[in-house]
């Protein structure tokens, strides 16, 4: 999520499929806040993609295509609908495990092991740095100063950019828009 600009075709970093991995619980994003055509566009994307079944506690839930705005996936949410909150992520993210009986490990953002191809990449660390730079400064002019999401970290609660930092994103989100 660091680079939603990136090429969605190419291999993303360390794809191997079953292997151990360890993350931050608190980095987890939670109490998102939708307006009711997100919900069903949701609930739309839910029925689309299930196999056989699906469940509503009212029968018109059932139906989400009657009244949601659209549906072209690609519109859903302004085609944000669901990324999340990119002013909760953050660059950085290795960890290290020491065992008890000495030794331990090293894991990079994406699962990398210390020591394997990938692990420390300069290129791609600036590449999705300044990516997440300018969609955190795009999503704020999109959603304004408040949140729409909280993580565990820093109490739980939902966030506000001050004014500095919003004066800051404008900035920024200028910035990108006249490159185009």
């Amino acid at each position: 999520m660091r680079d939603p600009y990136q090429n969605e075709l190419k291999l993303r970093p360390n794809h191997g499929l079953f292997r151990e991995t360890i993350f931050c619980f608190l980095d987890l994003q939670v109490g998102r806040k939708l307006t009711e055509d997100e919900v069903l566009q949701i609930n739309l994307i839910t029925k689309r993609r299930a196999y056989r079944y699906i469940a509503a506690a009212k029968e018109e839930w059932l139906y989400p295509e009657r009244t949601v705005s659209t549906d072209h996936w690609k519109k859903f949410g302004d085609g944000y609908l669901l990324m999340p909150e990119p002013r909760l992520v953050h660059m950085g993210g290795e960890v290290v495990v020491g065992y008890r009986g000495g030794g331990g490990q090293s894991f990079s953002p994406y699962g990398h092991r210390g020591g394997q191809a990938g692990f420390k990449d300069e290129t791609r660390e600036k590449r999705e740095a300044e990516g997440l730079r300018r969609f955190q400064a795009e999503w704020a002019m999109k959603h304004g100063p408040k949140f729409t999401a909280h993580n565990n970290a820093f109490g739980g609660h939902l966030r506000e950019d001050s004014a500095e930092m919003t004066t800051e994103r404008e900035k920024v989100y200028r910035e990108y828009r006249r490159r185009k």
